[in-house]
C-alpha cells in the first residue's frame, strides 16, 4: 500500500476548513460531482451531485455561523483515524464524540467514511459517509 500522509494532510485540511466555515476553501476540496450521506435528519437520503451537495452544506455552514460570533465555529475530536490508499482512491475513516445536537443533546458517537479521487493531481472528496452509532 502506497504512503497516506498526503491523504491525511488533505483530510485534515478539508476538517479545519469545516471548524472555521471556510466556505470557498471548502467547495474547492471537492470532487466534480460527490455524493454525501448527510448526519441530518431532514436529509435521510443520499444528496448527489455538486449543486445538490453544496446547498444542503451550505445551509449547515449558515445555521451553525449563527449559533456563534466566529471562528473555529466548530470543536470536532476526531479519533480512530484510519487512511487508506488504493491508487488513486483514498478512505478515510474515524469516529467523532462529544458532538451536540442544536438543543444541547448529547449525540451518540458519530463515525464518518470519506471516499478521495485524485483530480487534477490533487486530493480530492468524492463522497462523504456520516452516521451514528447505537448506544448501548
Amino acid at each position: 500500500m502506497r504512503s497516506t500522509s498526503r491523504l491525511q494532510a488533505h483530510w485534515w485540511h478539508a476538517t479545519c476548513l469545516v471548524f472555521d466555515l471556510d466556505w470557498e476553501a471548502f467547495r474547492a476540496s471537492w470532487a466534480s460531482e460527490p455524493t454525501v450521506f448527510f448526519p441530518f435528519a431532514d436529509t435521510p437520503d443520499r444528496v448527489i451531485g455538486q449543486v445538490a451537495v453544496e446547498t444542503r452544506w451550505r445551509r449547515f455552514f449558515d445555521e451553525a455561523r449563527a449559533r456563534r460570533a466566529g471562528p473555529p465555529y466548530l470543536h470536532l475530536k476526531p479519533r480512530d483515524l484510519r487512511a487508506e490508499r488504493f491508487g488513486d482512491v483514498g478512505l478515510v475513516t474515524f469516529m467523532l464524540d462529544g458532538l451536540l445536537a442544536a438543543g444541547g443533546r448529547q449525540l451518540p458517537v458519530q463515525r464518518r467514511t470519506l471516499v478521495f479521487v485524485r483530480e487534477a493531481e490533487t486530493w480530492k472528496l468524492a463522497h462523504l459517509h456520516a452516521s451514528s452509532a447505537a448506544q448501548p
